[in-house]
């Protein structure tokens, strides 16, 4: 089969685009940012992201108060914080096409 010059750049072009959607989705990631009422980071932070379906995600803050999900499909998630001696916070998060940041600023627990 022979292909015409102007279509095979066009399908290069196509197949190139594809190749750089792919891209960019590997590379999407959800960050979640836990600090306190006065903007301190929560180290040590339990940070756990419940999906819709499928595998429910969990993973300690770092010293930064930050989790980072690196592949994350998009869709809707339920991500719930915890730290001890502070309320816990739950919030639904729709992670979509582009990188996304939550910030979550906790208030410590009555006594």
């Amino acid at each position: 089969m022979k292909v015409k010059p102007l279509a095979a750049a066009f399908l290069v072009l196509l197949l190139g685009a594809g190749m750089h959607g792919a891209q960019n989705e590997s590379e999407r990631w959800l960050m979640v940012e836990v600090v306190d009422a006065g903007g301190q980071p929560l180290k040590d932070a339990c940070v756990t992201v419940v999906p819709k379906a499928g595998e429910i995600l969990f993973q300690k803050a770092d010293k930064r108060g930050h989790v980072k999900w690196k592949k994350l499909a998009a869709g809707d998630y339920r991500v719930v914080v915890k730290v001890e001696g502070y309320e816990a916070q739950k919030r639904e998060v729709s992670f979509g096409s582009s990188n996304e940041t939550v910030t979550f600023a906790l208030q410590p627990r009555a006594n």
